[in-house]
């Protein structure tokens, strides 16, 4: 072996050595920052019920005369079925790049390309969190982020998110230890550095993020009332749906969708019974409604305008009364309330640099 072969030898255990260390570095690091940071513990929002930390937990709102008119805050969390990208149990990746405004972010940097089923392997084990997760990679060609492919080895860097809240809660300490732990492992089985920022900011940024949520998540609905001691027969309804171009969804629910695809609004039944294909045709019910999921929906002045057309029509053919949760005919001042609301709302979102229906809405209220 000559000299050249045999320092080139030296040099590259030095490297790898150079490595290991850093991540144990890290390691330690990662660990003290979890330790001073979560000392008290923390409930973990996927084994239990959702709660407020009391540090940042808001005062009771005091009742607005808008409440009957159906326009009140959801918190529900809408879990869509797994994807190609999630197991059972975890949520579907979304398509898109992480982003700072919602996401706390990990990049991981590689000598080399770091192997698609190490990449596969992280995304699997990262659904088990039950959190929304986005992954990008740096295409050394086209030197710019994309969303992750999986279709060979083709990154040196890989940005790992956490999105901080959704409709199921802002994520805590346990969350982020995990998370940050999964990361790091898969990091350190190709030799690569996993880059973690601090804990706390990341926790306040989600703090602020999931008051601003509930101060803007919001459903505005209106129901269409049957004359008392009568009921709307399915049948009729599924035919008024079907006429004004409302889709009937596999849950039961008719949605009204925009060109793209994206709901505008949708049309339930009152009643516990969704409006299932094999059971429509016997059902009846005293009273339907129509929703607005606020901001999710983009132009949702005219969507609300669109779905309050509709529902005056529906109410004009089935014999029904346009009303409110309290079964108060909603007549025109009613209805500008809730546009006076919506506004408010949406001018918010505006000035938050969250769009309505726009990407980062979509995955804050999912």
């Amino acid at each position: 072996m000559s000299d050249l072969q045999i320092g080139l030898l030296m040099l590259g255990v030095v490297v790898v050595a150079g490595v290991l260390a850093f991540n144990w570095y890290q390691e330690r690091q990662f660990r003290r920052r979890a330790e001073q940071t979560f000392a008290g513990g923390h409930d973990d929002i996927l084994f239990g019920h959702r709660e407020t930390p009391a540090a940042v937990q808001a005062p009771a709102p005091a009742r607005d005369p808008l409440d009957e008119v159906r326009i009140e805050p959801h918190i529900t969390p809408q879990m869509d079925a797994p994807g190609e990208d999630a197991p059972a149990g975890g949520l579907p990746l979304p398509t898109g790049l992480p982003q700072p405004e919602i996401d706390y972010i990990v990049e991981i940097r590689a000598g080399e390309f770091i192997p698609a089923e190490k990449l596969a392997q992280l995304r699997r084990t990262l659904a088990t969190l039950g959190r929304t997760i986005t992954f990008s990679g740096f295409d050394f060609r086209t030197k710019a982020w994309q969303s992750l492919a999986l279709d060979g080895d083709r990154y040196t860097s890989v940005r790992v998110a956490l999105q901080l809240v959704d409709r199921s809660g802002p994520v805590n300490g346990e969350h982020l230890q995990r998370f940050g732990d999964a990361v790091r492992m898969a990091a350190r089985e190709i030799a690569a550095i996993a880059e973690l920022p601090e804990f706390a900011p990341a926790l306040e940024q989600a703090a602020h993020l999931e008051r601003f949520c509930g101060e803007v998540d919001m459903m505005a609905g209106i129901n269409i009332l049957a004359p008392a001691g009568q009921a709307f027969h399915g049948t009729k309804i599924r035919a008024l749906a079907e006429a004004a171009g409302l889709h009937l969804q596999p849950s039961g629910v008719f949605h009204c969708l925009d060109d793209q695809g994206g709901a505008l609004f949708s049309l339930d039944n009152q009643d516990p019974e969704p409006f299932f294909v094999d059971k429509i045709r016997t059902l009846t019910t005293p009273a339907i409604t129509f929703v607005l999921d606020v901001p999710r929906v983009p132009d949702g002045l005219r969507a609300f305008d669109r779905m309050v057309a509709m529902g005056r029509s529906f109410a004009d053919s089935l014999g029904g009364t346009l009303a409110d949760d309290n079964r108060v005919p909603l007549n025109d001042a009613g209805l500008d309330k809730i546009r006076a609301r919506l506004r408010a709302i949406y001018g918010d979102m505006e000035q938050r640099g969250i769009h309505a229906g726009g990407p980062l809405a979509l995955r804050l209220f999912s």
